[in-house]
């Protein structure tokens, strides 16, 4: 079983508000479980894959897996 965060924990550990959390979770971009109308917890391992999703997503948009040529080869 996944550890369970609250929502202010993961506000927290993203350093975002806990509207944008509830939003994520709207968007199904993390996973979460609803133990009452007012007691929300979302799963770490949701936690985890948005954060590598976001760097994935990040690392496509900005080009990253051009690797220019090294310097100290030779040119022909």
């Amino acid at each position: 079983m996944s550890e369970l965060w609250s929502v202010a924990r993961v506000a927290k550990f993203l350093d975002v508000s806990k509207k944008r959390v509830y939003q994520l979770i709207q968007q199904g971009r993390l996973e979460s479980l609803k133990l009452s109308p007012r007691n929300t917890r979302i799963t770490r391992e949701s936690v985890e894959r948005f954060i590598a999703e976001a760097k994935r997503r990040q690392h496509d948009e900005l080009g990253l897996d051009y690797l220019p040529p090294r310097r100290d080869q030779p040119r022909g």
